[in-house]
This record gives C-alpha cells, sequence and structure tokens, in this order.
C-alpha cells in the first residue's frame, strides 16, 4: 500500500511538474547562475531577469541528468513544496544548494552522488502563478587533490572539459 501511494505521489509530482514546465516553456526558461558551496552545485536566482527583481516563490527544485536520447532522465534529487505548506521564498541573489532542506517541502528523491564529468541540468520550478521555469547546467570535475569542482558550462560547450 505504502509503494503504491508513494509511487502514485512520484507520478503526480512528475506531471505537475511537466504541465509547469509547459507552461513556463511558452516563455522559455530562466538562466540560474551556478556556483559551488561546499563542493555542491548550488543554483543562484539571477539578481534581474525579463520578470523583474523581486522573489520567487518556489514550487518544486529538481537536478537531473540526461542518460541518452531515448533514455529518461534520472533524476538526482526532487522536491516540492505542496501548496498546504508555508510559502517558500528565494531573494534575487540567493542560492539554493544541492540536497539542501527546505522548510515544509516534501523530498521525492534524496540527493544521489554525482558522478565525475557528467552534465547535469538544476531546475526550480515558481509556485504562486507558475512563471517561467529557472534552469541551468552544470558539471562535476575532479580535482588533483581528490576534491571536486562544480562549472557552469560556456554556451555551445558539449562536453565536461577534461581537469586541468
Amino acid at each position: 500500500m505504502k509503494t503504491m501511494f508513494l509511487m502514485g505521489a512520484a507520478g503526480v509530482l512528475a506531471w505537475c511538474l511537466c504541465v509547469a514546465h509547459a507552461l513556463a516553456m511558452s516563455h522559455g526558461p530562466i538562466r540560474l547562475d551556478i556556483k559551488q558551496v561546499d563542493g555542491k552545485p548550488a543554483a543562484c536566482l539571477p539578481m534581474s531577469d525579463d520578470l523583474g527583481s523581486d522573489p520567487i516563490q518556489i514550487h518544486g527544485v529538481g537536478v537531473s541528468r540526461a542518460t541518452g536520447a531515448v533514455s529518461p532522465d534520472v533524476i538526482y534529487w526532487d522536491m516540492e513544496v505542496p501548496a498546504s505548506a508555508q510559502p517558500v521564498y528565494l531573494k534575487r541573489g540567493e542560492c539554493l544548494v544541492y540536497g539542501q532542506n527546505v522548510a515544509g517541502a516534501v523530498a521525492y528523491t534524496q540527493p544521489k552522488t554525482l558522478d565525475i564529468d557528467k552534465f547535469y541540468g538544476f531546475s526550480i520550478i515558481p509556485g504562486g502563478d507558475y512563471g517561467p521555469v529557472y534552469s541551468s547546467v552544470f558539471c562535476v570535475l575532479k580535482q588533483a587533490d581528490g576534491g571536486v569542482r562544480i562549472i557552469q558550462p560556456t554556451k555551445g560547450q558539449h562536453q565536461c572539459p577534461s581537469d586541468p
């Protein structure tokens, strides 16, 4: 019974995210700034964009990786702030760190270990009137000292660059 409920909830979340994404794509995604905080990727809301400089209400957050043209994306982290929860806002210039706990949010996928030399998508879906999706791509590189470096690729870059 619990498994059926979880699968049903995951299906509803996926449908909601798809609907929100489809509605938001009519405007096109707005690029997030990707930074590194304590070795983890952090998606930072730009100081201003086409919608102004007000904070955004968070409805959902997700990190995924495409595994092939016909394969589904692998979800590495997925959470949602339900309508019944206290609204959560992200101010301009603030960041959401991969795996961060957000008050009132339900984590559907706990953060998984990110693979080296792979691209990932980081998306924030606004709540309220479901404005455009905020999204960007990042890559995880291994450093000589064993640590990682998170980079946001430049336009037209189709591979994670090798560690210099």
